[in-house]
């Protein structure tokens, strides 16, 4: 009876013991996946960022290729100075006019 009695207590000893491990497990899982600035979540949301800056800069080294090749062709190509030049910024040849005419208005 004696020897009953230490094995349920043993049984019992090793049951509280893997609810203790299981709870810390428990524990250690949540943190992991919560932990402020440092959980999996925190990860995720980085690497989504990641992701859009990757992106953007691709765009924008786009944007870098196409302004060089604009200004080596300003440089070099006068027609296209000129076009430039009288599109974005209004600018007229020597004795030049511009003459406006506003569209009719139509009547209701």
């Amino acid at each position: 009876m004696v020897i009953r009695k230490k094995r349920e207590e043993c049984q019992q000893e090793t049951r509280i013991l893997w609810y203790f491990g299981l709870i810390v497990a428990a524990v250690f899982l949540l943190w992991i996946f919560f932990a402020p600035g440092r959980g999996y979540l925190h990860y995720r949301k980085l690497q989504k960022e990641i992701t859009t800056l990757t992106q953007k800069n691709s765009q924008l080294e786009a944007k870098n290729i196409e302004l060089s090749q604009d200004i080596k062709r300003l440089q070099s190509d006068d027609a296209y100075l000129e076009e430039v030049a009288r599109k974005k910024h209004g600018l007229l040849k020597k004795n030049e006019t511009v003459y406006e005419f506003e569209a009719p208005k139509k009547k209701k």
